[in-house]
């Protein structure tokens, strides 16, 4: 009883003992990836913004900030290029243009009692709309104004072999801020309005088209029924929204700060922490970074698509992760679709950069981009076959200060900056060590002895 008794103290003791130690420490990953990188990544950008200013796309400022860009560049690797390409800085106004033009002739014709003029010119416009939407290929381009983009690109190469490559990638020009204010204003005449506008037009002409068929007078000029003229006038008006919001464009831009600054000086810092992990050995061993800062994303994304079109030769199995208008850790998605909701990212590298996230400790989703809500650079290389994703803090739905003068650096919190900063490092940390992994497999795999079990 008495060896019982001490044995039961001792237990008593020693639970007593464990109860009273303190819990080791978790140690914060920005310490174990990101040392001090957000305050860096912040005071670059805020020193870009009170340099540069407004930077419409193909302008002279956005050409200046790309040499600007290209400068910080320099200062982690050697390999820095800068690349020029035209585009169209005002596609969107010269969309709305022709639209309002193609409304016009469809409604006329429509009005006369013409639809089998009207509606082939109606179906044409829609496929020009929708293939330079989703593939930026579009035969009305030709008529439209272009301009000279600057786009600016650094690489580090791996110790071995190059295996894969990595793209982070942001944009450097900014948007003009609208004329309109009132958010009610804004829901009614939108771009969507004129286009579903447009597209009822387009149906109503389909009807007239049929009725005219049945009625026997297709050929002949005529004063439609007073149902269809009623509808003609009321979708014509909806598609006249395009006017109203070319003669409400802003002439004014944003400095840009969050949208997209942030994309900027993350890409950046990523290029100087990558750099000296090289010098002290510890340098990726089998894939290429490409850092890259895009001309003409306010403008249908332009210049990426110039600049994926160029740099073919850097793209070993390439990723792409953009950056694109990172204000608060609290608004961070991973789109999974872009190009105004007509194209894909990939939705599996958006779900990996995820998970990673939440091994980290925080929550960053996935999102969509809808129909018309807008694209990013990931869209240049979603539609070549690169899996692409961008890491936002601008989702649809959420009020933040882009395309207004309250995109300021002050909008632009460190935290959503460091977590950028180590979900790409640890990213591009993962995907080196599996290729280091699958090489050692093969190497054992090459290495393997032959042996017989039995003397026969």
């Amino acid at each position: 009883m008495g060896k019982l008794r001490d044995f039961g103290n001792k237990l008593k003791d020693s639970l007593g003992k464990l109860r009273r130690e303190k819990k080791p420490e978790v140690i914060p990953e920005e310490t174990i990836f990101a040392p001090k990188l957000s305050d860096e990544c912040f005071s670059l950008l805020s020193s870009l913004f009170d340099e540069l200013g407004p930077r419409p796309a193909a302008s002279d400022a956005s050409r200046n900030a790309a040499r600007r860009i290209a400068s910080q560049f320099e200062k982690f690797t050697d390999d820095v290029t800068v690349t020029t390409g035209k585009i169209i800085p005002d596609i969107t106004k010269w969309h709305l243009v022709s639209l309002a033009v193609f409304s016009s002739v469809v409604f006329l014709f429509s009005f006369i009692g013409l639809p089998y003029i009207a509606l082939p010119i109606a179906i044409l416009f829609i496929i020009a709309i929708s293939r330079d939407l989703a593939k930026r290929s579009n035969p009305l381009r030709r008529f439209f104004p272009s301009a000279v983009a600057t786009n600016v690109h650094a690489v580090i190469e791996p110790e071995e072999e190059v295996h894969r490559t990595i793209i982070f990638s942001a944009h450097h020009d900014t948007a003009s801020i609208s004329g309109i204010d009132d958010a009610k204003m804004k829901a009614v005449f939108s771009m969507n309005t004129a286009l579903l506008g447009f597209l009822a037009l387009s149906i109503v002409s389909l009807l007239s088209f049929i009725a005219e068929i049945f009625e026997g007078r297709l050929f002949r000029a005529n004063i439609p029924d007073a149902l269809i003229v009623i509808l003609l006038f009321l979708s014509f008006l909806a598609s006249l929204a395009a006017v109203y919001i070319i003669s409400m464009s802003g002439k004014e831009y944003t400095g840009g700060a969050g949208d997209n600054l942030s994309g900027v000086a993350i890409v950046t810092t990523l290029g100087l922490y990558f750099s000296r992990e090289k010098k002290v050995g510890r340098g990726m061993k089998n894939t290429r970074l490409v850092f890259v800062s895009f001309d003409g994303e306010e403008c249908e994304a332009q210049g990426s698509n110039i600049w994926y079109s160029d740099n073919s030769h850097l793209l070993v199995n390439a990723e792409n992760i953009n950056f694109d208008g990172i204000f608060s850790e609290d608004d961070l998605v991973f789109l999974s679709s872009d190009g105004n909701g007509l194209v894909s990212l990939s939705q599996k590298l958006a779900a990996e950069l995820s998970a990673i996230a939440s091994s980290m400790g925080y929550k960053i989703g996935l999102g969509r981009l809808g129909l018309f809500g807008g694209e990013t650079d990931a869209v240049s290389a979603a539609i070549r076959g690169i899996a692409a994703t961008t890491l936002t803090g601008m989702p649809p739905g959420v009020d933040t200060p882009s395309h207004s003068t309250d995109d300021t650096p002050d909008k632009v919190s460190p935290e959503a900056l460091s977590r950028c900063l180590q979900l790409a490092i640890r990213f591009a940390m993962k995907r080196d060590e599996r290729d280091s992994v699958e090489r050692k497999t093969e190497l054992l795999l090459d290495g393997n002895r032959k042996y017989k079990l039995s003397r026969q």
